[in-house]
């Protein structure tokens, strides 16, 4: 009788630790689409993979980070801008030769992706379609202005604990930013080869906690991708807004030295994603 008492003791015991637990682990657990598995964690940040589709969360509020990366400058193009800011030529990088430079200055590096769309993809150096700025510098002002995509651009704006995707409106869109991070890109349904299935990089922004602030960016890559399912997907994963950088043959991903979307081209703009230190 004495050892059957303690055993419902110990089983009670059991249930209540249980009980007080499973709220916590429901809350912490991340919620993903079905179909996509689990590639590779870190504090922060979530690999995520469906078939030849990737998607990484990368939680602000949590510690991580994104970093705007980009070539050596090889010309300044001083003044030269599309908004009277610089135009620069960037040393264009495989991506290998790209997370080999960010990884040696972030041991917490977790991927690196594709990100601007750029001039020419024939020489070492290329200049930048749209803004870029960096740590509070504007890198370039990009060289096609309202020349091109004239109603449809939007800037991603990074500060350290959150983002934000709105329509870019031009110069003083780009010069009243507060943010110290920003690239422009294009709207879902711009043109470019629309339903054609290519290489997609799309990146969202997600309000997980419905407290005002998009504190989670969504970086998706494809070898093979229409517009439509690559924002599609990220809204699977929870985005509340969405922006499509460059595509086609510059789709790449590698994460923590594994390659993932390859592709022979080199780029002149990348995007890092860090796990909390």
């Amino acid at each position: 009788m004495e050892n059957f008492d303690r055993q419902q003791v110990f089983a009670f015991f059991c249930a209540s630790l249980l009980n007080a637990l499973i709220p916590q682990i429901v809350s912490n657990a991340s919620v993903f689409p079905p179909g996509f598995d689990v590639v590779k964690t870190s504090r922060g940040v979530t690999l995520y993979q469906k078939n030849a589709e990737y998607v990484q969360v990368i939680d602000l509020s949590k510690g991580a980070s994104v970093k705007l990366l980009y070539g050596d400058i090889t010309e300044s193009g001083k003044s030269q801008g599309a908004y009277g800011g610089d135009d620069p030529q960037l040393q264009r990088q495989t991506l290998n030769q790209a997370w080999f430079n960010f990884h040696l200055s972030n041991q917490n590096a977790f991927c690196i992706t594709n990100g601007q769309f750029f001039s020419d993809d024939t020489k070492p150096a290329t200049n930048l379609a749209f803004p870029v700025k960096v740590n509070s510098k504007i890198i370039s002002d990009g060289y096609a202005g309202e020349s091109e995509y004239t109603t449809e651009k939007l800037k991603l704006e990074i500060w350290n604990d959150r983002a934000d995707i709105t329509a870019f409106n031009g110069k003083t869109s780009l010069y009243s930013s507060s943010a110290p991070n920003l690239i422009v890109g294009l709207k879902e349904n711009a043109d470019k080869l629309i339903n054609k299935k290519v290489g997609r990089t799309f990146l969202g922004v997600k309000d997980g906690d419905a407290n005002g602030n998009y504190e989670t960016i969504l970086i998706f890559n494809s070898r093979a991708s229409t517009q439509a399912h690559a924002a599609l997907t990220l809204r699977s994963f929870g985005a509340d807004k969405v922006i499509m950088l460059d595509g086609g043959g510059s789709t790449q991903l590698l994460c923590q030295g594994e390659s993932y979307v390859t592709s022979r081209r080199t780029i002149p703009q990348m995007i890092g994603a860090i796990a909390k230190p």
